[in-house]
Order: C-alpha cells, then structure tokens, then sequence
C-alpha cells in the first residue's frame, strides 16, 4: 500500500514538474497601424526598425501574415478572442463589448488567468477592454498630443484647413516641436486627463503614452524579479505609433530630411480598373491633403516623413521594452510575440487609411521568438496566416489548455497554432487553412456573405464586394496589387477556385446577422446607420477615440445644421 502511496506521489509530482516545464511567461508587443515599413520586410526603403529586425533574427518572421479586418477595434477583438470576425459578426465600428459571440467566449487574458498565469497590460491591446481581461493594466491607451482651440481638439494650423473634416485624429503629422497655436490657445493638448501637455522642448516635456509604458513596464519587471516563486506572466504591451496623430519628438523626423523623403512606390493610375474606393474615407483624406496645398507631392512626403518618424518612435518603444525582458532572469522562458492590428496605405490606390482589403491594410508584421526554437531564427514563413492564429499560438507555445467557450452563444477558435512553423518554417502540411480571409462592412445587412471579403492565399488575393464586383491579383508576378485580373477570361479557372474556397470559409450567418436590411431588428438598423454615419463624418468624433456615441452623433448634426 505504502510503494502505491509513493508511486502515486512520484507520477502527480512528474505532472506538476512537466507541466511547469511547458509553462512559458509570453510577451505581446502590439503595434498600431504598422504596415511592412520594417527594414526586414522592404515596405520603405528608408524605414528605420534596428530593433524589430533584431528581434526577426532572433526569431521566425511570418512575411504573409494579415489582418483578419482593417481597423482598430474588430481587429484586435478578433485576435484576443480567436474568434473571426465573420464569426462574431464583428467587423465594423459597434463596441465588441455588446457582442453576443465574444461575450460567451473567453479572451486571451481570461484564458491565461485560468491557467495560472498573471496577466498584464499597458497601453493599447483591446480597443475596448472587458473587464474579465487583466490582473493589472498600467498605462491606458491615448492616441495624443494634438491641437486645442480652448474648447476641443483641433485641426493643427501646420496641416492643411481642407483636412478639418476629418477630425484632428487623422489630419495631424507634425513634430512635437511644432507647438500648435489655434484661436488664441498655444501649446499642445492632453484630452486624455483634460489638461494641457506640457513641451518645452524634446528633452524637457510630458512623456508620451508610450514612453509612460516603457516606465510602467520596468518597474512591473522590477517587482517579478523580486518574487522568485511568481507564477508565469502574460504581459501585453500596446504601442500606440504608428497610429495618427503623428506626432513624436523631432528627433524620429531629423532622421528623415524632408528634401530626401522616398514616395511609396504608386502606379499613377491604380484606381482605374478598380470597382471600390469611390467616395471612401482613404480616398476622401488624400483628396483633402492634396487640395489644400499649392504644392501636393511635397504635402505628401511630410505626411511619408511623418509616418516613417513615427515607425522609427515606435520601433524605439519596442527596443527599449525588449532590452527591459532581456536583461532581466525572464529571457530565456518568455515567448515574445510582435504584431500589429493591421496595416494602412499610405498613398497606394489612392488611398490615405486603413479599412480596405488591399495588400498594404491587411498585411502586417508577425515575428515570434521562442528560445527553444533558436536554431531557426532569422528564418522567415511565406504560407498564408492571419492575427486569429495568434490566441492558439500563444497557448500551445505556453502550455495552456481547456475549453475557450464560455456561454451558448461563444464560438470556439478560429485560428491554428504556429507552433509547427517555429519548428520547421518551410513546412508545407500545417494543419491550418492554406488561406485567410479579410473583412469590411458592405452596411448593407448583418449577414456574413454581404460582407465585403478578400481571400489569400500564397500567390492570389481574390476579393469580392457584395454588389458582384471584384478584384483579382496575381502575387507571383504582381505584389503591389497593380492589375486587376478578375475580369480576364484566361483567370475563370482561378477565380472560380478562389470563389468557392472563399464561400467555404465564410458562415452564412451570425447570432447578431439576418436574412436582409428590411428584416433588420430597429437596434441593428441603427447601429448601421451610425456606422455609416461615421464612415462619412469621422470628425463627429468628439473626442477621437475612435468610437462614434449616439450623443456626439446628435451633437454633430445639430451643429451642422447652424
């Protein structure tokens, strides 16, 4: 009985011990609006990223990883729930938070904390934060400085007039050094905490939100280290750059002499075999910036020179917080996982934002660094992944496990582990699909396959709109997505196998979805119809969060009608 007993003891102890052994701490690093301006990726010639190439090779680099939606809030409630957004229905503006999918399943954190994890957050991670999310948050996410007016946040007097309409969020890329005066106020604005930000110049100010987690994040290491018996950690740091204001230290822009400034490589008429964009926001603010200047391409390069400062500030932040993990006892049993939301054109099709289903929106930067697959870094994957990959990557590579549905109307995960390519980056049986599909809203209902939607694969993005029109690119031959081939007789092979591989993929309905506009539920129906209203007035937006309330859409509407 008693070599039973121990026996018994011995095998419980052998589960404890490798258990803890897959255990791994796991570093999120979450950018904001990166597209593949990074040195390893050649999105810009003079992209300056010494850290994030760094940090490539020490780690796998995903070249063909994207979005699964085109903007802040449905993305990054899609990767830290696993969930498509075609799933949960959640693709456009409305707050992931009323989302019946997502709200009957378990998010990142919450899944982490069942496991035993601690979790941690600074900065920008969800866009809407649930509260079941985090042990602890450090900083919260602002998107500012910008410029005040004595009243509300205002278009910068260095931008051109004809962007005020839309809002001084997305119209503003200037040096902190550029101190706004606007209606007799002088000095930069932090909306935030309702209080002015202090800049006195680069080296005596207020510290940025960024900078702010960069402190947070040291002193949280600092107290970990402290305590030798901590259970292992989920930390999520969210860097708001590149994201707009672009506004940084002139430090990042002396890096980039204007008169020197590279234009992104545009065919000049892109947009002409085109069947959307028309009327878009993108199309809307390269128009405004190109009409209130004499001089539009040297208007242009400042907003290039802008977001390459801004890439070089936020590229800065993630060396800083690396050098923080790497010289602390965490480095060698921590995952480190860097990604952003999505990316943005700057420019390409004629278009000056994000939320589209081009190359340049969907794909985004996705390194991994795990020590125990250090014999392939520097190596890079080119099959087909997407930011729904990253909740199951980081609890196979940490040892989680359970159930992630929570409630009758949850979903389980949509992604797969990359796991297997950490192992072998040029495998080709991975057991996820060898596509992945992006989505914008079509306003048109709340069906999943009225939805706008691009497949990709390794060499094709198919796209298809929900009036009929599409698009076609052939990768091998056409990376900056330049010549429409959807309507060329030679590709109804491929468009067709295209087609049903994306039908396949999609639900034909959600819990929130139905069968057409007419049959939509008052609420839904209104909720459209403020989401359209914001695509079309996006300085409605009182205080630029990124979120339109019904009060600052009536608010809005009254004044135009002063």
């Amino acid at each position: 009985m008693m070599k039973k007993r121990i026996l018994a003891i011995m095998l419980l102890g052998l589960t404890f011990s490798t258990f803890a052994a897959e255990q791994r701490n796991v570093m999120m690093i979450v950018l904001d609006d990166m597209n593949d301006w990074l040195g390893v990726m050649g999105g810009h010639p003079q992209a300056k990223t010494p850290n994030m190439d760094r940090l490539a090779s020490q780690g796998v680099l995903f070249k063909n990883a994207h979005a699964n939606v085109g903007v802040c809030s449905p993305s990054r409630a899609s990767f830290m729930s696993g969930v498509h957004p075609l799933t949960s229905g959640c693709w456009g503006f409305d707050n992931p938070l009323n989302n019946p999918v997502l709200n009957d399943s378990k998010n990142l954190p919450e899944y982490a904390k069942e496991n035993g994890f601690k979790t941690y957050q600074t900065g920008k991670v969800f866009h809407h934060v649930p509260k079941t999310a985090w042990m602890q948050k450090g900083i919260p996410k602002y998107h500012g400085p910008m410029a005040w007016n004595g009243e509300k946040v205002s278009l910068h007097p260095s931008c051109p007039a004809t962007m005020a309409e839309l809002g001084a969020l997305d119209s503003t890329y200037v040096s902190l050094a550029d101190v706004p005066s606007v209606d007799g106020y002088t000095g930069w604005w932090d909306s935030k905490n309702n209080k002015p930000f202090r800049y006195v110049n680069d080296d005596d100010r207020d510290s940025m939100v960024d900078e702010r987690s960069v402190e947070w994040f040291q002193k949280k290491m600092v107290a970990l280290e402290r305590n030798n018996n901590a259970e292992p950690f989920m930390m999520a740091f969210g860097i708001m750059r590149p994201h707009t204001p672009l506004v940084v230290p002139q430090k990042y822009f002396d890096l980039f002499p204007l008169e020197k400034v590279q234009l992104p490589v545009i065919k000049e008429d892109d947009i002409a075999d085109l069947p959307w964009g028309e009327g878009s926001r993108g199309r809307k603010t390269i128009e405004a910036l190109r009409a209130g200047t004499a001089a539009p391409e040297l208007e242009f390069k400042k907003y290039v020179r802008a977001y390459l400062a801004s890439v070089a500030f936020a590229d800065d932040i993630v060396g800083q917080a690396l050098d923080i993990l790497d010289n602390s006892r965490f480095k060698d049993d921590t995952v480190v996982v860097l990604f952003s939301d999505h990316g943005y054109n700057i420019g390409e099709k004629e278009y000056l934002w994000k939320y589209n289903l081009w190359e340049e929106s969907t794909r985004v930067p996705l390194i991994i660094r795990d020590p125990r697959h250090a014999a392939n870094a520097g190596k890079t994957v080119n099959h087909p992944v997407s930011l729904i990959d990253i909740f199951p990557t980081i609890t196979d590579l940490c040892g989680m496990t359970g159930e992630t549905v929570k409630g009758p109307n949850g979903a389980p995960l949509d992604g797969h582990s990359l796991k297997p390519f950490l192992k072998n980056p040029a495998m080709s049986d991975w057991a996820g699909p060898d596509a992945m599909v992006s989505v914008i809203a079509s306003w048109k209902s709340k069906r999943p396959i009225d939805q706008y939607r691009s497949i990709r694969t390794r060499d094709w993005r198919y796209t298809r709109y929900e009036e009929g029109a599409e698009e076609l690119y052939d990768h091998r031959a056409d990376p900056h997505e330049w010549t429409n081939l959807a309507n060329h007789p030679e590709h109804a092979e491929v468009k067709a196998k295209l087609t049903a591989k994306l039908e396949s993929m999609t639900p034909k309905t959600t819990p929130e979805s139905a069968p057409s506009k007419k049959a939509l539920s008052a609420e839904s129906a209104n909720e459209i119809w403020k989401d359209t209203y914001f695509e079309k007035n996006p300085a409605a937006d009182a205080n630029q969060d990124g979120e339109l309330s019904w009060p600052e859409l009536q608010a809005h509407k009254k004044a135009a009608m002063k």
